[in-house]
């Protein structure tokens, strides 16, 4: 079949493994979940940094009356930005072990979204709703695990506008399919979805549990006259690292420690800026050699290597390439083992896939005191304990031995592209 007779279609759970798809079919089909909101006061710490930054503010649902609306986005941006914060990921990482895991059917190890998305949605602005999407179609993997929760009660009937709108996981994959098949456009996805979504009844204390296939979103205005405030996360199994889609670990997702004790002894670690100035120069180390950077142009990871020496207040003083077709990343090498100097890089997926290779290069800047930057992942090699943290990352994502190159979605029209490419390997060959 070729690829302009190929009718694409996202690839679903049950493609891959039937306890996934078990899972997804069960415990993750929109389901709503209870917690603890004394335990795990979500609602009241957003509402707490709303008020930090100068609003008065008593009831999130009253927002718009405090907050103008030219301020809206930058007042969203903050809290996000907020939720990486110490403090709260404390909280979130407790909720994730004592919640999530056992009631969504979880094992650890798990990954948890870096920054938390907080929406709000405002009853005075009718043109701005997020339309019905799935994760999938935004580059999100089919094992990827999304909870849904709302700061606000919309729980009654009269708050089907504020809330948000799912659709069950098997009529998604039949909707989403037809979607691509008769080429919708955005009006005719959302007159089809609504008509077969339902509202998700939930507030503080209560979130819904949903997955990567499900047609989702608020689908039309908020008509009640109250603004909803909510937040979205994902999380990630380890045995399913590597069908995490373009969203792979350490840059999206942070592998959460397993215990209460282990997240007590890791707050404790000193700031990771004391191990930066260990008095060697800084070399910026750029390369397409995995099948992680293979298609990142060099001029975008020097823009990201730049950006991040200046938020951390580095100099560099030159730059070295990689030479293409040595997957075993000679300069690396080079650098690690004889230059008495730090390496800037993208990512811990340029790093060789070889596992022994790789090994033996990180063990050996610790070692020789040459500490590496991560940049993707804001990640740094300055010890032992950073280097089992860079292990665990990589085991998680099944690096080198994953089922697919990692960040490439899974579709009907990658598989197609891979056979196109295949054979043209196979005829040049």
């Amino acid at each position: 079949m070729s690829i302009e007779e190929l009718t694409a279609r996202p690839a679903q759970a049950n493609d891959i493994n039937a306890a996934l798809e078990h899972s997804l079919t069960n415990e993750w089909d929109a389901k709503i979940v209870t917690y603890p909101n004394d335990k795990y006061p979500f609602n009241e710490w957003i509402l707490g940094r709303i008020r930090g930054m100068g609003y008065k503010l008593d009831d999130l649902s009253y927002l718009h009356e405090s907050v103008p609306l030219d301020e809206v986005y930058k007042v969203t941006k903050q809290l996000c930005a907020d939720t990486n914060l110490p403090e709260f990921r404390r909280m979130l990482n407790n909720f994730v072990r004592d919640v999530v895991v056992p009631k969504g059917k979880l094992r650890l190890p798990v990954a948890v979204q870096r920054f938390m998305n907080v929406r709000i949605m405002l009853p005075t602005t009718p043109e701005l709703f997020f339309p019905y999407h799935t994760g999938l179609l935004y580059g999100h993997g089919i094992a990827s695990r999304s909870i849904w929760m709302p700061f606000v009660d919309v729980t009654a009937d009269e708050d089907l506008t504020r809330s948000m709108q799912i659709i069950p996981i098997k009529k998604s994959r039949e909707l989403a399919k037809q979607a691509i098949d008769e080429r919708l456009n955005m009006a005719q996805m959302t007159k089809l979805f609504a008509q077969h979504s339902h509202q998700i009844k939930a507030g503080p204390g209560s979130c819904c549990f949903f997955s990567q296939e499900h047609i989702h979103g608020s689908g039309r205005p908020n008509t009640t006259g109250k603004t909803r405030v909510s937040m979205d996360f994902r999380i990630a199994e380890g045995i399913y690292g590597d069908l995490l889609g373009r969203k792979i670990p350490a840059g999206y997702f942070h592998i959460i420690p397993n215990t209460e004790e282990e997240e007590e002894r890791l707050s404790k670690r000193a700031p990771r800026s004391e191990a930066y100035n260990n008095g060697k120069p800084n070399i910026f180390y750029v390369a397409n050699n995995t099948a992680a950077t293979y298609s990142v142009p060099v001029h975008l990871q020097r823009y990201m290597l730049n950006d991040y020496m200046t938020k951390k207040g580095l100099t560099w003083n030159y730059e070295l390439f990689d030479l293409e077709d040595m997957l075993h990343c000679p300069t690396l090498m080079h650098l690690i083992e004889e230059r008495n100097a730090n390496t800037v890089m993208y990512s811990i997926f340029a790093l060789p896939e070889e596992e022994a290779e790789r090994n033996r290069l990180l063990e050996i800047a610790v070692k020789r005191g040459n500490i590496i930057h991560f940049v993707n992942e804001d990640l740094q090699l300055t010890n032992a304990d950073d280097l089992e943290t860079i292990k665990n990352y990589l085991s998680f994502s099944k690096y080198g031995h994953s089922r697919l190159p990692i960040g490439l979605p899974i579709s009907g029209q990658t598989k197609a592209y891979f056979d196109k490419w295949g054979a043209s390997l196979a005829q040049n060959s």
